[in-house]
């Protein structure tokens, strides 16, 4: 047989692609029909996870290929969701051992109750939709706002800290899906949470950015700054009290929230008036050129150091 024709060939290629998991469909493209479909499976060289949905032998499957498997068997619009698109994108560890899978289709028989945790939904949006690691998946915004109300704040809020850590956080995305779904349940607890959050700055939340700011100054032998310092009644992240400059660390999603952004330059402002030099560096600024970023501190604080002795 040609090698490059021979079907078996071609479903392990397939199979490498898809965690070791393939549709019938995968394998009528790959030029098995149904009797060699049915010959490999009592072969055992196909082993059935789900009607119409297979693992390559005995291949022992990672969470992905479960979770890959389970979606597969829920139809061509169903996305991985709730809490295992949530261990998916890494937001929060696995739990429970149904897998969570939505689909837009109001009818249609359930794949495996045992197994698997179809959500039925009216509207799926193309937007709320990912491909993350060949699986599809709820976007991080729609996977929010379905653990909402699964989850008390306290944990909500860790979920939402863990995906501003990754940069997955999207508030726009998020205050869509809120806007696009106001009745779903728990929307209203996530709307709550989110303006409470933007009013106030969690240190949790921006602490590894500081640190790593804090570290850039102690490599390079800057002189030490006051790190969440209060000055003209703010606090401020870093301070350089003889210079009388102040460099915040924007940790992006919060600082860019509205009431967030407003406050943010207001006291910069009045700290200006106040005569302080206030500079803010990105979370990507610091991580991806911190000598860019070191050069500008150390400019800043001989030019700060200059007008305060004229």
């Amino acid at each position: 047989m040609d090698v490059e024709n021979d079907p078996d060939r071609r479903v392990a290629e397939i199979a490498d692609q898809q965690w070791g998991v393939l549709r019938r469909s995968d394998l009528f493209d790959a030029g098995l029909s149904r009797t060699a479909i049915a010959d490999r499976v009592a072969r055992k060289r196909l082993r059935v996870l789900y009607r119409g949905v297979y693992a390559l032998g005995h291949r022992a499957l990672r969470r992905e290929g479960n979770w890959l498997a389970a979606v597969y068997a829920c139809g061509t619009r169903a996305v991985l969701s709730h809490f295992d698109a949530a261990a998916h994108l890494e937001l929060m560890p696995m739990r429970g051992r149904l897998v969570h899978v939505t689909t837009p289709s109001r009818s249609g028989r359930d794949p495996d109750p045992a197994g698997i945790r179809l959500h039925r939904v009216g509207t799926l949006r193309p937007w709320e939709r990912s491909l993350t690691d060949g699986i599809p998946t709820t976007t991080v915004a729609r996977t929010l706002l379905d653990l909402a109300p699964h989850l008390r704040p306290r944990a909500m809020e860790d979920v939402i800290a863990q995906s501003l850590r990754l940069h997955l956080f999207d508030l726009v995305a998020l205050r869509r899906c809120l806007a696009e779904h106001p009745r779903q349940h728990g929307a209203p607890a996530l709307r709550r949470l989110l303006d409470d959050l933007a009013a106030r700055d969690p240190a949790d939340l921006r602490s590894k950015l500081e640190v790593l700011l804090y570290q850039l100054c102690d490599d390079h032998r800057l002189p030490r700054p006051a790190v969440n310092a209060r000055v003209g009644g703010f606090l401020v992240d870093f301070f350089w009290p003889t210079r009388r400059l102040i460099v915040e660390a924007d940790s992006y999603t919060y600082h860019s929230m509205p009431s967030a952004f407003e406050r943010d330059r207001e006291r910069d402002q009045q700290l200006t008036l106040a005569g302080y030099t206030v500079v803010r560096f990105t979370y990507k600024q610091v991580s991806r050129r911190p000598e860019a970023v070191i050069d500008r501190v150390w400019r800043l604080l001989t030019q700060c150091g200059s007008n305060s002795t004229s």
